[in-house]
């Protein structure tokens, strides 16, 4: 299951950062559950900020809490229990 994602998110958020997709050819085809992976693993609390104005913070929550509890996560472990303790407030 994935999302694609919208016009507006590529051009303010993906299009000018290549570096936290760049082994992605076709960065427009890229869904909504890698741009969340993408921005969390490795954005800056800035990008962070832009992701959740545009997804929306319940989205962006429900993305990552779903990436975790899976078989495979790429998510570092400060990483995951950082986020982990973001979303909290709102569980």
């Amino acid at each position: 299951m994935s999302t694609p994602i919208s016009e507006e998110m590529f051009e303010k958020l993906v299009m000018p950062r290549p570096y936290l997709w760049w082994w992605v050819p076709d960065k427009k085809s890229l869904s909504l559950e890698s741009v969340v992976e993408g921005v969390l693993s490795g954005g800056d609390m800035d990008e962070v900020h832009l992701l959740l104005a545009l997804a929306g913070k319940a989205a962006v929550k429900d993305i990552f809490l779903r990436q975790i509890s899976g078989k495979r996560c790429n998510y570092r472990p400060q990483t995951m229990n950082f986020f982990s303790k973001v979303f909290q407030d709102d569980i």
